[in-house]
């Protein structure tokens, strides 16, 4: 694969930097930065594959065989480096670099105590907060995306699941790369991107997936990279773009779902009080609940196809906004109630833009190929080499 000098987005030549990657859309490797929900203060690295070298400010001060064993506690804004029971010193940025490129480590995070983590390629460790240790993981793409695949959709999906997973996994790593930079890394490990728990090591199927579709991306009509949304469950029916965010993308409209009717996270229920159902809507959205005819419609609503707004769009009440507060699998629910209670009875799980991974896997299962899928998901898209795109594209 072409390679772009991404590390170049870290230096002071802005302006240089953002006509490089306007230019060139191709990078070999991604930053990733990992753990920071746990805000960690300590941590230990053992080596596991391959021989690294610690490079701490700028100078190599130690080598690593495999099984090496190297801590990390945060000192203020600086990280004490010990290896085999010594002090290596205090620095400002140490980084572990496999001398290879092939080189696979075990993080433990010891303060908090969390379970260990297999990471492939490189680990930059730094203290830049006052509350924790910041770790980033400088690996290969193609890696990462196994990461991804696996930690996205566990074991046993089926290769043709996986080439879709890894597909448009690497679309929105690369659309969205730009997502942290200015915090020194591309993407984080969350939900919020990708979920990412380091190397693929479960499932044997996901490294072959990620192989057969190495560089494939998804690109629109003007061969610009997608916003390659998925989500769990369509409940039946996806949504249009313009009801998560605030723009329609033409990539992704509503189309019904049937393949998504039978997943395990299609059908859903939570109940509620009455009065903390109807203070909720009086309260957040000025609501008149006291008038009999809206509080028919309140306590009794059905959405016979998916709404984005709830009740009336003349009310600007958001659906997505009742999901969020109330902690809602999805926007797609009907209501019901008694005297004393209101069920909500929802189908889906996420967002419901794009790609249903549930819908997938069941049309996978049923003998659909990868290209049929994702043209079922997404619209008049193209899946092309990643290295063929600064060809497509005009200038």
């Amino acid at each position: 694969m072409k390679t772009i000098r991404f590390l170049l987005l870290l230096t002071t030549a802005i302006g240089s930097v953002s006509r490089i990657c306007a230019q060139e859309a191709l990078f070999d490797e991604i930053r990733i930065g990992i753990v920071e929900e746990f805000t960690p203060t300590s941590a230990q690295v053992i080596t596991e594959f391959g021989d690294y070298n610690i490079w701490a400010d700028g100078n190599k001060v130690a080598s690593l065989a495999p099984r090496d064993r190297v801590t990390f506690i945060k000192r203020g804004h600086r990280v004490e480096v010990g290896l085999q029971g010594s002090v290596l010193g205090v620095f400002s940025a140490v980084e572990l670099v496999s001398a290879s490129n092939m080189g696979v480590f075990r993080l433990y995070l010891l303060k908090p105590k969390k379970e260990e983590r297999v990471y492939d390629d490189h680990l930059l460790i730094t203290a830049p907060g006052s509350n924790a240790l910041k770790f980033i993981n400088r690996v290969d793409l193609e890696k990462y995306i196994a990461g991804v695949v696996e930690a996205e959709s566990g074991k046993d999906k089926g290769t043709e699941f996986y080439m879709v997973q890894a597909i448009i996994s690497r679309t929105y790593a690369l659309s969205n790369r730009r997502r942290y930079i200015n915090q020194g890394f591309h993407l984080n490990d969350r939900v919020d991107c990708q979920v990412y728990l380091g190397k693929a090591r479960w499932e044997p199927d996901i490294p072959a997936a990620v192989a057969a579709t190495e560089s494939m991306v998804l690109v629109d009509s003007e061969m610009k990279l997608i916003t390659a949304a998925f989500h769990s469950n369509s409940g039946g029916e996806t949504v249009s773009s313009a009801a998560v965010w605030s723009g329609a993308l033409p990539y992704l409209t509503p189309r019904r779902d049937d393949f998504s009717l039978e997943g395990d996270h299609y059908a859903w229920s939570e109940t509620f009080s009455v009065d903390s159902w109807l203070g909720y809507l009086s309260n957040e959205f000025d609501l008149d609940v006291d008038n009999p005819e809206i509080r028919a419609h309140i306590l009794n609503y059905e959405q016979p196809v998916r709404e984005i707004y709830f009740l009336d769009e003349s009310l600007g009440i958001p659906l997505k906004e009742i999901r969020s507060d109330k902690g809602l699998n999805s926007t797609y629910f009907d209501i019901t109630s008694d005297a004393d209670s209101v069920r909500i009875e929802g189908r889906g799980f996420g967002h419901g833009t794009g790609l249903s991974q549930e819908g997938a896997m069941r049309m996978a299962a049923l003998g659909f190929s990868y290209t049929d899928i994702l043209h079922f998901y997404y619209n008049d898209v193209h899946i092309i080499d990643l290295r063929s795109l600064d060809f497509f594209r005009e200038e």
